[in-house]
């Protein structure tokens, strides 16, 4: 039989004793009646295995009427624990209350003072812990503690989901379910970071940001200020802009169209650059695809939009997305000239490129970052040139 100690628990589970653990048998007098309800054993053993403490609490009104005498309750509770343990399960403790309900207890389900006692006791917060029963007053007394509450279908719980159902966060088949969910849960917690942990992620990242932005600056300006002067000969001779893309380069391109159609910023007022994102017309870029293939939504905009003297701003990370790569074919044949933003190899994009700006690595994330900051220069020395401020 598995066993730790409870001092090193942080949360725990309190469990219904009858319905829940075991089957409802009425007025439960006699060790003999005892009947865990299948799966119920195990789903203890794996709350266990989560590091949770395990508290059975019930409300066993019979001993404080005298119709239970106290030994008996308890030759009852060691069968419970000797039927768990059968099964490699085992509980912390097994705490009732004698009350009944007209004497008006602090303990008595659903008042809160057996999951107080138990969490004095054992030391925990029972707003971070789970009750789990087959009653409207085992849902109450999670509620009134603040814990995360299960109404099972085993017992009572079906007959009691319509009173109690709406109250507890969650309804399910029985223990064993619960007990899934309550896995889930602290898989994903555990999966969640800490605050150092997360600060330190962000320290990591932002330092390989901050290195392929150095290393732009290294390897790409003269490739930048090349792409400029061909966006600049363009828009001077009467030429416009097409941009394109995939996903977040699709983004990208909206972006970029944007600071050329509006402004940088409202302090350099300056005419309306004509630049178009060819990924915004949804009725449009259906229809191409479904005529022609997603490989001909972008080419096909070039073919009907694009007028010699023109550029087209092709957008790919890997410089092999294929409608990236024919609109820049096509591009060509029109005598439209190419920018390309791709990654570190370039793909079968940068051969086709008037000017190609290689973002020197292979992490998509970055290469798109470094983009982004790209296509804001080009904006700004575009606008600069063309309408200095002042």
């Amino acid at each position: 039989m598995r066993s730790s100690p409870v001092t090193d628990r942080r949360r725990f589970a309190l469990l219904d004793r009858d319905g829940t653990i075991n089957e409802e048998v009425g007025h439960l007098a006699d060790p003999t009646e005892l009947r865990l309800i299948p799966g119920s054993a195990d789903a203890i053993r794996r709350l266990r295995d989560l590091g949770l403490g395990v508290v059975v609490v019930t409300n066993q009104a019979n001993v404080g009427r005298g119709l239970l005498a106290p030994g008996d309750l308890e030759r009852i509770h060691a069968r419970l624990r000797e039927m768990l343990a059968d099964e490699g399960a085992d509980v912390d403790a097994i705490v009732h209350c004698p009350h009944a309900p007209e004497d008006g207890c602090r303990c008595r389900k659903p008042a809160p003072g057996m999951a107080l006692d138990a969490a004095t006791r054992f030391g925990f917060d029972p707003a971070d812990g789970f009750v789990v029963g087959d009653h409207a007053g085992d849902v109450g007394m999670g509620r009134a503690v603040g814990a995360t509450t299960f109404l099972v279908l085993t017992g009572h719980g079906a007959e009691e989901q319509e009173t109690a159902g709406d109250d507890a966060d969650h309804v399910v088949a029985d223990l064993a379910a619960a007990a899934d969910i309550i896995a889930a849960r602290i898989g994903r917690e555990a999966a969640a970071m800490t605050h150092d942990e997360l600060r330190a992620t962000a320290l990591d990242y932002l330092d390989a940001t901050a290195d392929t932005v150095r290393r732009v600056q290294a390897g790409c300006l003269d490739d930048i200020a090349a792409a400029a002067e061909i966006l600049i000969a363009s828009l001077r001779g009467g030429g416009k802009l097409m941009i394109c893309g995939n996903g977040g380069s699709a983004a990208d391109a909206q972006h970029l169209a944007t600071e050329f159609v509006s402004t940088l910023t409202i302090d350099n007022p300056r005419p309306s650059i004509p630049a178009i994102a060819l990924t915004t017309d949804s009725s449009l870029l259906t229809a191409i695809a479904n005529d022609f293939g997603i490989e001909g939504v972008f080419a096909r905009q070039v073919e009907s939009l694009g007028r010699a003297g023109d550029v087209l701003i092709a957008i790919s990370t890997s410089g092999s997305s294929a409608n990236v790569v024919k609109a820049a074919e096509q591009a060509r044949s029109q005598d439209v000239q190419v920018v390309a933003l791709t990654g570190e190899s370039g793909g079968a994009l940068a051969p086709l490129a008037d000017a190609a700006i290689r973002v020197p690595s292979t992490v998509t994330a970055h290469i798109q970052e470094c983009h982004l900051a790209v296509e804001q220069l080009l904006a700004l020395m575009v606008e600069r040139t063309l309408y200095p401020p002042g």
